[in-house]
This record gives C-alpha cells, structure tokens and sequence, in this order.
C-alpha cells in the first residue's frame, strides 16, 4: 500500500471507523486496486485489512503469493474455497465493525464494488458493515496543492480555447464557409493538444436542439451545421498532458451566434444562472461558517431554483461531479437525484457545478469548478457567464 497507508489510516481516524477490509477481485474493485497499489493484478480474490493503528493484514491467493511480496504488513495465503473462509474469519478476528466498497440500497454506484456474496459472508461473520463512501473521498477524492496547481492552468486555458472556438465560428460565418458542430470540436481538440492539454474524449459542441441533449457529442457522420442566429452549446474539459498528477478542468458556455440574442433564450439561460448562484452561496456560506456540507445538499438547492422556475422535469441530471485525474473523480458528487451523495465537502474537495435546462428548443447549462479550502471556497474557472453570448 505504500504511501497510501497513511492517508487511508487518516481518513479512519477522521471519520471514527476502526478498520477498512478492500475486497479485490480482478478489475472488479478500483478503488481496492487502486489502494493497495500492486504491480500486477491477481486473477484471483485477496484481502487486505487496513486498522485505524497498526499494519494491515493481507489475505491472499497461494497461486499469486509473489504478487503481493512487496506488501506492507503481514501475508497469509490460501488456497481452497474454504481455507479463503477460515482465514478470512480468522483475518477479521476481534473486529466488529467494517468498512467496505458498497452503498445501502445501491444508492452510490461509484462505491458499490463488493458484491452480495461476499457482502453476505462478511455479515455471517456477526460484524457491521458499513459503507466506505467517504474513506473514498479522503483518500481518493482530495486533491492536493499540486493538483490544484495543475488544474488551475488547464483550467485557464480551456476558458482561452472557449473564445477561441466562438471566434472560429463567427469567422467562418463572416467569410461564408460553411461550419459544422464536428468542424469546431475537433478545432478545440486540435488547440488542446497544441496548448498541451489531453482529455479522454473530445469536448460538447451543440447547436439548437442539440443542444438539449446533455450527452451529446458530434461526429464526422452525425454533425449539425452551424448558421446565423443560431444558440451554440461548449462543454470542454482537460488537464494538462503528461503529468501524473494532472486534475482535470471542465467548463460549459453559451454563445448565439447574432448581435442580440432572443429573449426567450435569455430567459432559460437565466435559470441556470440562478441555480449555480444559489447552490454556490449555499456552498460558500457553510464552509465560512464552518459548517459541514453534503453533496445531496447542494443539489437540492439547485434544483430548488429549477423547480420554483417550473422546469424540474427539464433538469436531467446532477448538479455537479467531482474532479480528479479523470475528469468524474471517485470524490464527492453534488446529487440527489442520480444518486444520494451524503459525502461532506471536506478541504481538498474540487467539483464541478453545472445545473442545466434541457428543452422544448434548446438546453441551456452553466459550468464553473470550485475547490474547497479551509474556511473558503475558490472559484477556479473565472469569470462566471451571467448571460448568453452575443457573438457579434
């Protein structure tokens, strides 16, 4: 486990568990894997039980034994079905409470990796299983001072790229060549990389009614044209390439393409402003105070605003999702409505918000990204768009 051991042994100490069991099984458990940092990846089932004092405690795979030889703590190894049961009760000897990757009620997918079986043995065992959700944040979801660094410069070259991606369309329309919402992401994807940004796919680029798609992403095959007039949607997101630690940066804008944009694409626009203001405030307020916040809490005061404006069934999914080295972390999500995320907005947390409007004629969403910090929040995708571009 290395350099985690520390940081997940903290995480217990804070949130008032004695132990953590990571159940692991091929590539069924990424955060097991992810934590217990082996060179290769056993094909069959181990455990390792971390303390809140003292060493872990690894049960493992006779078969792989070499796997885990440079583990810390101690290794007992099995090989039969039921020798996996007895060193398993005997592993777990003296402990009466566990925490471990899954959700009541499935209410967290992003934690819900031990399966029922095992979930089934551990509990005839007589222990208290409890969820892992925010040992997984700790750990897994903060992100440090370097990160932070490294998502702030991605950060401000996405927002450079945005009026660089406007600006491309506005051009090709003044010089009457034709512009396409394919023609645009890959231009953006394109200056990502020359500005030395990397990202797992290419960013949201949707006119009109694509726009009330919230997933979708155009293609040389499938790819609206762009014209005068027209409402256009960017949803861009990256980190700074070849960087280990590099954090993404994810940002949405909302550009017409016209002089004065019409009133009633305005009016949608201004709702999710409202929405992200609220849930923001909210959010800066409990921190400063000092007070704990969950994800669900947050989202409920976004979609609030969104109800109270009468289109709640246009709001089609979470307020907003946690950043990492992937641009959906394993951290924090503000949701109560995908999922139930009662995990607190400890320091260290960096999420997005993003509440949209999806519909009957377009989909309007605002993006912004914020770290929390002891006693503050950090707004780190500045400025905030108010209103829809004119782009002319």
């Amino acid at each position: 486990m290395g350099m985690e051991l520390q940081r997940v042994q903290e995480a217990l100490r804070q949130f008032g568990l004695k132990a953590w069991l990571l159940c692991g099984f091929r590539d069924r458990n990424p955060i097991a894997n992810s934590l217990a940092g082996l060179s290769q990846t056993p094909t069959r089932r181990w455990f390792c039980l971390v303390p809140a004092e003292g060493e872990p405690r690894w049960l493992v795979p006779r078969l792989e034994l070499n796997f885990f030889a440079e583990v810390q703590g101690s290794v007992t190894d099995y090989g039969s079905r039921q020798e996996l049961v007895d060193g398993l009760r005997e592993l777990l000897a003296g402990v009466k409470s566990l925490a471990l990757e899954y959700s009541p009620h499935g209410e967290l997918p992003m934690v819900s990796f031990v399966d029922a079986g095992t979930f089934e043995l551990l509990r005839s065992f007589g222990l208290e299983l409890v969820s892992s959700a925010d040992l997984v944040h700790w750990v897994m979801g903060r992100v440090d001072e370097e990160g932070l660094k490294l998502h702030r410069q991605a950060a401000q070259k996405l927002m450079q790229l945005k009026d660089e991606a406007f600006g491309f369309i506005v051009d090709a329309l003044i010089n009457g060549q034709p512009v396409t919402e394919w023609q645009v992401q890959q231009f953006l994807f394109q200056r990502m990389k020359e500005e030395g940004l990397t990202a797992s796919h290419p960013p949201i680029v949707a006119v009109m009614g694509n726009s009330a798609n919230p997933h979708y992403f155009p293609t040389q095959e499938r790819s609206a044209p762009i014209g005068w007039g027209d409402f256009v949607l960017l949803d861009i997101f990256g980190k700074v390439a070849n960087e280990p630690k590099a954090i993404y940066a994810d940002i949405t804008w909302c550009g017409y393409t016209g002089s004065t944009v019409p009133p009633r694409f305005e009016e949608q626009f201004a709702i999710v402003k409202e929405a992200r203001d609220a849930a923001l405030e909210f959010l800066r307020e409990r921190v400063e105070k000092g007070e704990p916040v969950r994800g669900c809490e947050v989202d409920a005061v976004a979609r609030q605003v969104i109800s109270k404006h009468g289109r709640a069934k246009d709001f089609v999914h979470r307020t907003g999702h946690s950043l990492g080295t992937e641009v959906h972390g394993f951290g924090v999500n503000l949701d109560d409505y995908e999922t139930h995320d009662t995990r607190l907005l400890v320091p260290g947390t960096l999420v997005t918000i993003e509440p949209g409007v999806y519909g009957p004629e377009i989909g309007t969403r605002t993006e912004i990204n914020v770290a929390v910090h002891e006693g503050q929040i950090e707004i780190t995708t500045l400025p905030l768009q108010d209103e829809i571009l004119p782009l002319l």
